[in-house]
């Protein structure tokens, strides 16, 4: 064997210290995690991550109901309910806007779903008319045809490159063209050579003609001038917005380890050994005949008690002599039955998401550990920021309806407020402020979910089909005024005199 020198073993260990320091910098040293340096601590944060970010966070949704609830619930709640208001729309108008209410508030919740998802939301929304019948079954009048937002879609946030601007605080938005649509539109609608849509081909190059030619000119990226695009919460030093479920990944990822400790340990159960110990010091087992024709009657015993088809009977006679004991093998499986370490790390996960356990379960960790009003006002704030960043995309859906459909208004579209309080304090409180003048009858209507407006309209038609009907407006109440009563004291008809007993003679 070559002897080594002192200065070759000093190279080699140097190697071994720089090899070492990789392995800890790329996270390549699995025995301690929290050595490697990640890479959310530079800000190196490019297009890759933040794709790889969004394929993280996606996964999780999927696949841990924790996160994905606390997202359904805030998307549920914050977009529960969208007021149209009238304004200066004539009732046609009015009801033309109401024809989309439902197509509002579905498309609002994606955007919603996607800005917690990704913190980037790209809306697309295409135009097209519905002919009269459509509009007359409404009760929509003096409409041929309706121009109304027929495709609405939102744009995958892993196709958007975002370049950081020069002189103002708007970044450039790029999207990627996937292969399989510049595929599909060099073609001019056909997928794979076999499968072909025409008809999205055609409707594709009606709504988007530039995006068209540009991507049969040989362009792979397209600049965005959507003006509606919401880019959620973002550092100085990168353009890419940080994702609501971010700060949650790490938990989530060491949950994911727990799960994978315990599904090992459920198969090393599962798997249990069978143990069986033929022979003791004072019988034991020999190389004679008489002990080889015992083991091979054991053996051929235990392996009659596996069925042919794979299964394994779960009662099993076994004849043996009194030198055979036989005992099972099982792991310690109390850290499995044990759903005391999660709670950690549940903790952990809620606090990065911002969201109480009373709004998941209906109840709290411990009775009376915390105000539960208090708690409800981070996930109340989460909606309302994203709801502040929906409102302008569906106002511009709105104006753009008008627009195209020759109306000289539109509408002021808004959210219904967020109430997660008591309904009935809710209720009480917002009555003593309209007792006192301090809150009209619009904002009054409004916080229940009504337009003021469109009720008072309502209301008068309702007015006039009663009088037309000859039936009174209001019903009636024990203090109610005969409706004959014209009001003059000299109709009033006179009491009888009471009827003479001999109370009253005696009297």
């Amino acid at each position: 064997m070559k002897n080594i020198s002192d200065k070759e073993l000093t190279a080699v260990v140097n190697k071994m210290k720089h090899f070492s320091a990789v392995a800890s910098l790329t996270g390549d040293n699995k025995e301690n995690p929290w050595t490697s340096v990640d890479k959310e601590l530079s800000s190196d944060i490019d297009y890759d991550f933040y794709v790889e970010t969004i394929k993280m966070i996606r996964f999780f949704y999927r696949t841990e109901p924790m996160v994905s609830t606390v997202i359904n619930k805030l998307v549920e709640i914050g977009t529960g309910e969208l007021i149209i208001s009238k304004d200066r729309l004539s009732d046609n108008e009015h009801r033309a806007f109401l024809f989309i209410k439902d197509k509002l508030i579905n498309f609002s919740a994606i955007m919603a779903q996607e800005y917690l998802l990704s913190g980037l939301v790209v809306p697309e929304i295409g135009f097209s008319a519905v002919d009269s019948n459509v509009t007359k079954a409404f009760g929509l009048k003096k409409y041929s045809s309706l121009q109304v937002p027929d495709s609405m879609y939102v744009r995958d946030p892993s196709t958007i490159v975002i370049l950081s601007s020069i002189i103002t605080d708007k970044p450039s938005y790029y999207v990627k063209i996937p292969e399989d649509m510049v595929k599909f539109i060099k073609d001019k609608g056909v997928y794979d050579g076999e499968r072909e849509d025409k008809d999205l081909y055609v409707a594709l190059k009606k709504m988007y003609p530039e995006f068209v030619k540009e991507v049969e000119s040989g362009k792979e990226e397209v600049l965005l001038t959507n003006p509606n695009i919401i880019r959620r919460k973002y550092l100085p030093d990168n353009p890419y917005p940080v994702p609501f479920v971010s700060s949650s990944l790490d938990a989530l990822q060491h949950k994911r380890q727990m799960r994978r400790m315990d599904y090992s340990l459920m198969d090393k159960i599962i798997n249990a050994i069978l143990h069986i110990k033929a022979g003791s010091d004072e019988f034991p087992i020999t190389e004679a005949e008489e002990d080889v024709e015992f083991l091979a009657t054991l053996k051929s015993q235990l392996a009659f008690r596996d069925r042919s088809n794979g299964e394994t009977d779960k009662l099993f006679q076994l004849i043996t002599s009194h030198i055979v004991d036989i005992s099972w093998i099982f792991p310690d499986s109390e850290i499995l039955l044990s759903d005391a370490k999660y709670s950690d790390i549940n903790q952990e996960i809620l606090f990065g998401l911002g969201f109480p356990q009373s709004l998941i379960t209906g109840e709290t960790k411990r009775s009376g550990a915390g105000d539960v009003e208090m708690s409800l006002v981070s996930p109340i704030k989460t909606m309302e920021s994203y709801r502040l960043a929906l409102t302008p995309v569906l106002q511009q859906i709105c104006y753009d309806m008008a627009e195209k459909n020759g109306m000289k208004n539109a509408p002021t579209v808004s959210f219904a407020p967020i109430n997660l309080h008591k309904f009935t304090d809710f209720v009480d409180a917002l009555k003593s402020l309209y007792e006192v003048s301090a809150v009209s009858r619009t904002t009054f209507a409004g916080y229940l979910g009504r337009d003021f407006e469109t009720e008072v309209d309502l209301l008068e038609s309702e007015v006039n089909l009663l009088k037309s009907k000859n039936l009174p407006i209001f019903g009636e109440t024990p203090n109610s005024r005969n409706p004959n009563d014209t009001g003059n004291t000299q109709d009033t008809q006179p009491v009888e005199d009471e009827p003479v007993t001999e109370d009253t003679v005696t009297e």
